[in-house]
């Protein structure tokens, strides 16, 4: 087993705030990522993005099986929101996913297995789009925070 608090070369800070309703019928939440250098204080990168209950869930799912198996078990791993078809738009369902996803990020934020791992990488993806000499647009993917 690893060690599982570690304060690294850089502090890391989430929030998860601003629900809105996507036009396609589902709740995202805009999470911000601070990632400050504690040599430089000054020194800070900060990336937003907006994901939906789903992409939270997932995250949750990979990094409980990933703290689950390189992490001592003496820090339980923060549980997470059901998932719910009917009452998903109520204002608590949404404040209780918030709160959730918000918690899961802090708690991954001092523990190197999880903020490095590739399902944080993931995760903090940022879509850039690259126009083609026939117009068309590109997807290409680029991490947004360069230091996890």
């Amino acid at each position: 087993m690893i060690s599982q608090r570690d304060r690294g070369e850089f502090a890391r800070f989430y929030t998860v705030t601003d629900p809105k309703k996507h036009q396609k019928g589902y709740t995202v939440y805009k999470v911000t990522a601070r990632i400050i250098s504690r040599k430089n204080p000054e020194d800070v990168q900060e990336i937003v993005v907006w994901k939906r209950y789903s992409d939270f869930r997932k995250l949750h799912h990979n990094l409980w099986q990933l703290h689950k198996n390189v992490c001592s078990q003496s820090e339980l791993f923060p549980p997470f929101a059901k998932a719910k078809v009917f009452g998903r738009f109520d204002d608590s369902v949404i404040e209780e996913r918030r709160q959730c996803s918000e918690d899961l990020l802090q708690f991954s934020a001092n523990i190197p297995a999880l903020y490095a791992s590739q399902h944080i990488q993931d995760f903090f993806k940022v879509p850039i789009y690259v126009q083609t000499h026939a117009g068309a647009h590109n997807i290409q993917m680029e991490y947004g925070l360069q230091r996890f």
